[in-house]
């Protein structure tokens, strides 16, 4: 069974975490990458089978390891949530969704942004759920390691996505804007429940976002290739 009690910290130990909080917290917005030299020789057709297939790894990966959490977690005596608990995801403002202003630009860019924004909103949450879940007794591995997998599939699936961009709107890079998660002081408070809580809300937010972005990749596929409404 997890158990979210933590041990005591040292003093070093936590200044070296308030140290890290303060780099993350203000991460909006940032430069938009360092290099695409991985992703230049690859077609666009390429470039779309590989987020294709990293999107829908992403989704398998995040649906396991929300079930391990339920399984571990939900039914544990005298604990339960249910949909009523959860709260808004912050990444609620991301609609992944072709607004008129999208509908301007040309095929498939609206899309391309609106994914990027979505999946780096998720680095520092997951940065927290690994670095937590660490620290925590009895943390299952299968959802740390889970958890590490997810991130590193994202990072990749980021820089994938930014090549294609490259291709799609090909010019200097722009700065990329993102909603930024502010739930860090409930996943690490002394209150059991509220971790649980917290992550159960995590959880579920990045099921339904992993989700969203595997149909969108999807339909981005479409556009790109067949030039055509979906």
């Amino acid at each position: 069974m997890l158990s979210l009690s933590q041990p005591c910290f040292s003093g070093t130990l936590l200044m070296l975490l308030a140290s890290n909080f303060l780099l993350w917290k203000n991460v909006a917005p940032v430069p938009m990458y360092a290099s695409l030299d991985e992703y230049g020789e690859m077609s666009i057709y390429d470039l779309l089978d590989h987020v294709t297939i990293l999107s829908h790894n992403v989704s398998e990966l995040t649906a396991e390891m929300h079930r391990i959490f339920m399984e571990d977690v939900r039914y544990k005596p005298g604990r339960w949530f249910s949909d009523r608990y959860l709260t808004a995801c912050h990444t609620s403002t991301l609609t992944i969704s072709v607004s008129k202003e999208g509908a301007r630009q040309m095929p498939g860019v609206f899309l391309v942004k609106e994914m990027i924004s979505m999946l780096t909103a998720w680095r520092y949450p997951l940065y927290h759920i690994i670095t937590e879940l660490s620290y925590m007794e009895q943390a299952p591995d299968e959802i740390i390691s889970r958890a590490r997998n997810i991130e590193e599939k994202i990072i990749v699936l980021i820089e994938a996505l930014r090549g294609i961009l490259s291709k799609i709107q090909p010019g200097p890079p722009e700065n990329e804007r993102y909603p930024v998660w502010n739930e860090l002081a409930s996943l690490q408070s002394p209150d059991e429940d509220l971790r649980h809580l917290t992550l159960f809300n995590l959880f579920q937010c990045l099921v339904k976002d992993s989700r969203k972005i595997d149909s969108s990749i999807r339909l981005l596929k479409c556009k790109l290739l067949y030039n055509r409404d979906c």
